[in-house]
């Protein structure tokens, strides 16, 4: 069973046998905010409230001002103040200005909320509250504002009262007169699909009172034959009658008597039956309709019954019964009789200015209404102002402190993922650098067996070279150097074994002679005086001679052994 039918046959329960109330969905009702839920609940209060008696509604009166006292939610103060209105309002309270303080208390709240949808289910039933206490200023008003939160919202939650908000808005337009917008609001209406019956019907029939009430006759028939045309299809005859004598009065309008005429006697024949009231109001234009035509007799026999008619019902319609004056007023006017017309003249203009008078002050009303509304918005709106800012400013710091824990947590992260990286880059270095070690340590292995191998072929040449050299250094002391010839084949055994001295003596001596550089030779070769004296087959005393220059060519100072610089040099040259 879903909540509605609950509340339903909770509701049935109350005719039978006094129940305690449904607390639980009670409290639920007033608490709810979720949207899909509101016309459940709504409906399930409305349903409740209907099958209560009097003691079961002042207990139901005093549970909501319990929660309206207790809660801290502003939705459920908010609503619980709007059904204490709608209960206050009716029997057995019947109290309007403790339901209209109730119901403003609650549009306050409301409004405090700031949430739309709130509003509007405040705003409506404070709207239907004030317009069954009579207060239709206020009614229109809190519609108005409800529609324009509808429109605001298009919320498909709100479509299936979308037809009947408009077209109260547009019956209470047409009531103050205001036509022009009770045709924007029907019109808006009409664009709204519906399903099944024509919900339509009677609005259409409002739209062309509308513009016939602006003497735009051509729309109004158009609008009247739109409407007639669905009361055919669902077989509406009061309504048909009605519609054909509203077609008939904007043919009266235009003078149009021979149509006018048996349309508003359909309407009157059609809806005596069930509809008197408006039967009789159907009457005096009927009396005014052959007063034109010179039928006075007729016109003062309508006229009479139209206003016995209007005057006798239980709700006298002001509207009906004005026009019923008018009527009684022309007739006897037509008659000349004097004393009859200017009393109805008296009553007709009495009644006519209460209704000019109730017209104005219902459009002044709704300017003061707006004025008032808006002067107590702007101070809600400071608070909710205040409150934003705080929310706001609360906020900015949970985002601050949300955004500083989220970047620590990133950067936590980021530390360790950067730990991580570092761990793995350390371990791929660790593996390269092992790798390098292993290939280093293979290398210098290679590298030193190559320089073992280089060490032992070096130490083997040297030995060879060594060998080499005594045997040549062995065939040059044997040498004997008496010719040129004899020079230039000891020259080319001593380069090889003394690779370098020749090259490096010219350059420190660039002009030394053949028989110097001959004698440094054989220097070289550690020989003495009569040695060198026999292998160049010249004597001792030339042998000294040629000392003494070689000594002066190479700058030798007297203390300094000849023989160890030629051999030091040598060494120098060799390096």
């Amino acid at each position: 069973m879903n909540i509605v039918g609950f509340f339903i046959f909770i509701g049935m329960s109350f005719t039978l046998v006094a129940q305690p109330l449904p607390e639980k969905l009670l409290q639920e009702a007033l608490d709810n905010r979720k949207r899909e839920k509101i016309t459940q609940y709504d409906s399930a209060l409305i349903a409740l409230y209907s099958a209560t008696k009097p003691a079961q509604r002042r207990e139901l009166l005093k549970f909501i001002e319990h929660q309206i006292s207790t809660s801290n939610n502003l939705h459920a103060v908010a609503k619980g103040l709007a059904w204490k209105g709608i209960l206050l309002y009716r029997p057995p309270f019947n109290n309007p200005l403790a339901a209209a303080e109730a119901m403003d208390m609650a549009i306050n709240k409301a409004v405090e909320s700031g949430d739309d949808y709130l509003m509007v289910q405040v705003f409506e039933k404070c709207a239907y509250s004030f317009m069954s206490g009579g207060d239709i200023q206020k009614a229109l008003f809190y519609f108005l504002k409800s529609t324009a939160l509808r429109n605001k919202l298009g919320d498909q939650y709100f479509k299936e009262k979308d037809m009947k908000i408009l077209g109260t808005v547009a019956d209470v337009f047409y009531q103050i007169q205001d036509f022009r917008q009770t045709i924007l609001y029907i019109t808006q209406m009409l664009k709204i699909p519906y399903q099944g019956t024509n919900p339509h019907m009677t609005s259409m029939n409002t739209l062309g009172l509308a513009y016939q009430r602006l003497n735009q006759f051509d729309s109004a028939m158009y609008w009247y034959k739109e409407s007639l045309q669905f009361a055919k299809q669902e077989n509406a005859t009061v309504w048909e009658g009605i519609i054909n004598g509203n077609m008939g009065a904007t043919y009266f309008d235009q003078q149009k008597d021979l149509e006018a005429l048996p349309l508003i006697w359909k309407d009157y024949h059609t809806t005596i039956a069930s509809e008197k009231n408006s039967a009789g109001n159907t009457l005096h234009r009927l009396a005014l309709l052959y007063l034109r035509q010179g039928k006075k007799d007729s016109a003062l026999l309508l006229a009479r019954k139209s206003l016995q008619i209007v005057s006798s019902v239980n709700k006298i319609n002001p509207w009906y019964l004005r026009n019923a004056y008018k009527a009684m007023m022309e007739v006897f006017r037509k008659n000349a009789t004097d004393d009859s017309a200017y009393f109805y003249s008296d009553r007709y203009h009495h009644i006519n200015d209460s209704l000019i008078g109730w017209v104005a002050n219902n459009r002044a009303s709704q300017v003061q209404l707006r004025l008032e509304f808006e002067k107590k918005s702007n101070l809600i709106n400071v608070l909710l102002q205040e409150k934003s800012t705080e929310k706001l400013r609360r906020n900015l710091l949970m985002a601050s402190i949300l955004f500083l824990l989220v970047a620590a947590w990133m950067y936590l992260r980021w530390q360790k993922q950067r730990h991580l990286n570092q761990q793995q880059e350390w371990l791929h270095q660790k593996e390269k650098a092992d790798a390098d070690v292993q290939n280093a340590r293979s290398q210098l292995e290679a590298f030193t067996q190559n320089i073992i191998a280089k060490n032992e072929l070096i130490e083997h040449l040297q030995l060879q070279l060594v060998q080499q050299n005594q045997q040549v250094n062995d065939e040059l002391m044997s040498h004997t150097i008496l010719t040129e010839h004899d020079w230039l084949h000891f020259k080319e055994m001593f380069d090889k074994a003394n690779p370098g001295f020749l090259p490096g003596l010219h350059q420190r001596a660039p002009d030394i002679t053949a028989a110097e550089l001959r004698l440094a030779t054989l220097l070289k070769l550690n020989l003495g005086n009569k040695h060198i004296a026999s292998m160049l087959g010249i004597g001792a005393d030339a042998v000294r001679k040629t000392r003494s220059r070689l000594r002066q060519r190479l700058g030798i100072s007297v203390e300094q052994d000849l023989d160890d610089y030629v051999r030091s040099l040598a060494l120098i040259e060799t390096a």
